[in-house]
């Protein structure tokens, strides 16, 4: 087992029922395989602090925002579908700690750990961690930690083996629960608590890491780009969801905006309640058990 106490904190399709629809032309430049792969595994190595930034909000838990770690058996009968809401745990997991809300944080592991055994990680692994865990369950930093190491388990250390193609699906995932939870948050946050202005205040660092998440899903979409095959529509699938993302983030402007000092208008923007549609959409398709 290389690098077990590794700190490092990784990184973080739309289904519609309309009958047709417009091609999504594609904005990424085109890239090699080789190239893509290594863009989205160095980018795995960023940090990503989009659950602290949710907890500092002052925000309350909401348990409503997370999957049903009950599920997880359903999903581990086809690897495509527990690749991709082993993300959405990991996220899940990420946001369990960070409010070190410790009964949620248990199951989500335990489902975690279940998806990241159908992906392919080593056995004896899991049952390091989850023996670690056990032990460590009351000290939040402790369990913060290998909910890290699980993360480094199930992501980079796949690299170059058959499984990598299925990390690409787990981060597809765990990048849209980042982006439904902090949407999640900026939806459900109490009105009747502050007046507007003190509100939007709280609201735009969450706001902004959604718009800061743009160059994650790019990354993203080279890879699953890279991968897909209309033979294998499990795969296809993503990549056409995350390019149809990417052109909803154009669409907003977000650059040029920004300039102009128009990033509360963004939060207002009919564009960003599409690309808030779209992320539920795609979550929607993810964690269905059908």
């Amino acid at each position: 087992m290389k690098n077990l106490f590794s700190l490092i904190f990784l990184a973080t399709i739309i289904f519609s029922c309309q009958k047709s629809k417009p091609v999504v032309e594609d904005t990424v430049a085109p890239v090699s395989l080789e190239d893509a792969r290594s863009a989205f595994f160095n980018n795995l190595k960023a940090p990503a602090e989009a659950a602290a930034i949710l907890q500092a909000t002052g925000a309350e838990f909401n348990a409503s925002l997370i999957n049903d770690h009950s599920k997880y058996p359903q999903y581990a009968k086809d690897k495509v579908k527990a690749a991709a809401n082993l993300g959405i745990y990991l996220s899940d997991l990420n946001y369990s700690v960070a409010y070190k809300e410790s009964a949620n944080t248990k199951e989500l592991f335990t489902a975690a750990l279940e998806l990241s055994r159908e992906i392919g990680v080593e056995q004896t692994v899991l049952d390091f961690l989850l023996d670690r865990y056990t032990k460590n369950i009351a000290q939040n930093d402790s369990v913060k930690n290998l909910v890290i190491s699980l993360y480094l388990y199930s992501t980079e250390n796949l690299k170059d083996t058959e499984q990598e193609k299925l990390v690409g699906i787990a981060m597809a995932a765990y990048q849209i629960e980042n982006l439904h939870l902090a949407l999640g948050l900026i939806s459900t946050y109490p009105k009747d608590m502050l007046t507007t202005d003190a509100r939007t205040q709280i609201l735009v660092p969450v706001f902004r890491m959604v718009l800061d998440q743009k160059a994650n899903v790019e990354n993203i979409y080279g890879f699953l780009k890279s991968i897909s095959d209309p033979a294998k529509p499990n795969f296809d699938y993503y990549a056409t969801a995350f390019q149809d993302l990417i052109s909803t983030y154009d669409k907003l402007n977000i650059t040029e905006k920004l300039a102009n000092n128009e990033g509360l208008e963004l939060m207002k923007d009919e564009v960003a309640l599409e690309l808030s549609e779209k992320v539920e959409a795609i979550r929607a398709k993810v964690v269905s058990v059908e």
